[in-house]
């Protein structure tokens, strides 16, 4: 009510209801049934694979990338017979490229801890219910 700018014009003299018409089906985890929850869960872990397959074929090119530059290092050192700067740097860039793009798919992004704290909290309220 206080996002209501009253300069007076308003006034209401008893009970007041206001209706937004909204209505929303989310109901939380713990209101859940137990055969709900059931369900539920291989959703989530579905969601968390689809995440997954996404990020790998997100981070395909940086892969590629990677292995063309460590491949031109080799090559530029195999062909020049010694290692120069620029063997070293493309290596290294290559090393460190390939580092990023692991990284960024082993570790999980938001999405994935959200969904993996459902599917915990899950199995959490499943075993409180002596279900499993």
């Amino acid at each position: 009510m206080r996002d209501f700018i009253n300069a007076g014009d308003i006034n209401v003299h008893g009970d007041m209801n206001v209706g937004d018409n909204s209505y929303s089906q989310h109901k939380l985890l713990i209101h859940c049934s137990s055969e709900e929850l059931q369900q539920e869960r291989p959703f989530r872990l579905g969601n968390i694979r689809i995440e997954q397959s996404k990020k790998v074929k997100r981070l395909r090119p940086f892969y590629a990338v990677s292995v063309v530059l460590f491949i031109a290092a080799a090559a530029w050192a195999t062909a020049n017979g010694k290692s120069d700067l620029i063997s070293f740097l493309m290596g290294s860039a290559s090393i460190l490229l390939a580092y990023a793009s692991l990284k960024a798919t082993i570790e999980p992004n938001l999405f994935q801890i959200e969904e993996r704290a459902a599917v915990d909290e899950i199995s959490k309220i499943l075993k409180q219910r002596r279900v499993e």
